[in-house]
């Protein structure tokens, strides 16, 4: 379903320069996934736009069910370049596009129904991730699922937990891994034998996730919108 539309939306993304850091079984993972629940909502938002190669391909989906697309990014340029990149694919219409953080968006957006996904893809340190998570709990309706990005990523020294923050904030969800996976059988950086840069994937892992968020009134999500928790969390991070 809609293969062709993708691949043609691949091709001009690409021929721009608007090429997406994930990989395509991530994005493919995603779009399936909203094809597949898309009547458990209406409308995404993806948070961490870069140059807009994944936004195109949500924006088509979301122009197709006649839902609303939002995309944030703190990073301005980021911002230009999916804005140049919808508007040369004719996307724009329905797409609100916020120049800032998933904090900032909270506030300005008021959304007439359940988004089906959020896409969690701007700043991977558990600390930022914890926060992500209480923000969505802020939003006005809380979307179905959410998506998590670079999932099992390690480094040394800027503190990727994207994984770790997932299982504090929601530890009684299930988890459906997307994307590529890491098995260790050396196709991608392990603890024992990192890139160059340092960076590393935790074994098992995978590239993404996906999580059904659970409705705000459950214990644990209390816990994680709540200002001591969040510093509980952190504190235990940084100790």
């Amino acid at each position: 379903m809609f293969e062709e539309d993708f691949d043609h939306i691949r091709k001009i993304s690409h021929g721009h320069g608007c090429f997406s850091w994930t990989s395509k079984e991530y994005q493919d993972d995603i779009l399936n996934f909203i094809i597949e629940n898309r009547d458990r909502g209406s409308g995404v938002i993806e948070v961490g736009c870069y140059k807009g190669g994944l936004s195109a391909l949500l924006a088509f989906l979301c122009h197709e069910f006649k839902w609303p697309f939002y995309t944030i990014d703190i990073d301005e340029s980021a911002v230009v370049s999916t804005r140049n990149l919808l508007s040369t694919l004719s996307l724009l219409d329905g797409v609100n596009i916020h120049h800032g953080t998933l904090a900032s968006f909270v506030p300005t957006v008021k959304l007439n129904e359940r988004p089906a996904l959020v896409i969690l893809d701007g700043d991977h340190r558990y600390e930022a991730v914890v926060k992500d998570i209480a923000d969505l709990y802020r939003l006005n309706k809380l979307p179905y699922s959410a998506v998590f990005h670079d999932f099992s990523l390690r480094h040394p020294t800027s503190g990727e937990k994207v994984d770790q923050a997932v299982k504090d904030c929601l530890e009684n969800c299930s988890v459906r891994h997307i994307g590529a996976l890491m098995n260790g059988d050396g196709k991608y950086p392990t603890e024992a034998n990192p890139s160059d840069d340092g960076h590393w994937w935790n074994i098992p892992g995978s590239e993404g996730a996906i999580v059904e968020l659970p409705p705000n009134q459950t214990p644990g999500n209390r816990q994680c919108q709540s200002p001591s928790f969040l510093m509980r969390l952190l504190g235990r991070f940084r100790g």
